[in-house]
């Protein structure tokens, strides 16, 4: 119920704009969603979101990566929600507003169908078949229990899919180096399967706990003859460019002791 209705009684035509983004909310953020809308900035909310259907598009789409076009729609539909809840009725938007927006929205989408961004990765460029030659568990994303100054680790599997032997590399895109991949790179026989440990060296609290690291998992058929020692950089690189290279990205979250162990 709008705070105006509980507080005072009072139902004005912004009631029913209220409810809309209430469900809206529920949609994208499940039954605590109005909670855990209320316990944060709009900003960090919407990046809250925003992660959590980047890891259902990413498991559910066909893609390794969402696309531009599905992001945009999940940002739009949650900063409408959050301006339709504004405890100030004043503040939200009126129906013709939010139909406005969204109509708004549809040729924009279509342009991204048509125009794709060409800095998109290389994950939608890169894929040789419909299933990948290895499977990474968790699929989603991986997560690491933050604790401030605290080093920490999370471990992930590989599986080999196929009957041949299968490089792989690991890497991410923080630029500062923080991650600690053991093994970082190696051969996996057929239809085997293999632990990678990831360790975060330790550090102060995020603002606001977000994160925008990826883990990336390159994997590519490798061919009789070669060995662990032919698995270089320049190995991958060269793959890349002939465009047999599959490639995995896994985005990284952390995720507070507290809230770790919440019931809501």
């Amino acid at each position: 119920m709008p705070p105006e209705y509980i507080h005072d009684g009072a139902i004005s035509k912004k009631f029913d704009v209220f409810s809309l983004g209430v469900v809206i909310i529920k949609i994208m953020d499940g039954i605590n969603g109005m909670y855990h809308s209320s316990k944060m900035p709009p900003e960090q909310f919407i990046q809250l979101v925003t992660t959590k259907w980047q890891g259902k598009l990413q498991g559910t789409s066909g893609h390794s990566s969402p696309r531009e076009r599905d992001m945009s729609q999940v940002k739009t539909c949650i900063d409408i929600a959050l301006r339709c809840v504004a405890e100030d009725r004043e503040e939200r938007p009126d129906i013709k507003d939010i139909i406005a927006e969204l109509e708004e929205l549809e040729p924009k989408i279509d342009k991204m169908s048509l125009y794709p961004d060409q800095s998109q990765d290389l994950i939608d460029l890169q894929r040789t078949s419909e299933s990948r030659l290895i499977a990474v568990d968790p699929s989603l994303e991986l997560r690491f229990l933050f604790e401030p100054g605290k080093i920490l680790s999370c471990c992930m599997q590989l599986t080999n899919k196929t009957n041949g032997r299968i490089a792989f590399n690991i890497n991410t895109n923080d630029t500062r180096y923080r991650y600690y991949i053991q093994p970082k790179k190696g051969i996996l026989p057929r239809l085997s399967k293999c632990y990678i440990s990831v360790t975060l060296e330790a550090q102060e609290a995020l603002p606001n706990m977000q994160c925008r690291d990826m883990l990336l998992v390159q994997s590519v058929n490798l061919r009789q003859g070669l060995t662990f020692d032919d698995i270089t950089d320049d190995f991958f690189k060269k793959a890349v460019v002939e465009k047999v290279v599959e490639m995995v990205k896994l985005p990284i979250v952390y995720v507070a002791r507290d809230r770790f162990y919440s019931t809501h």
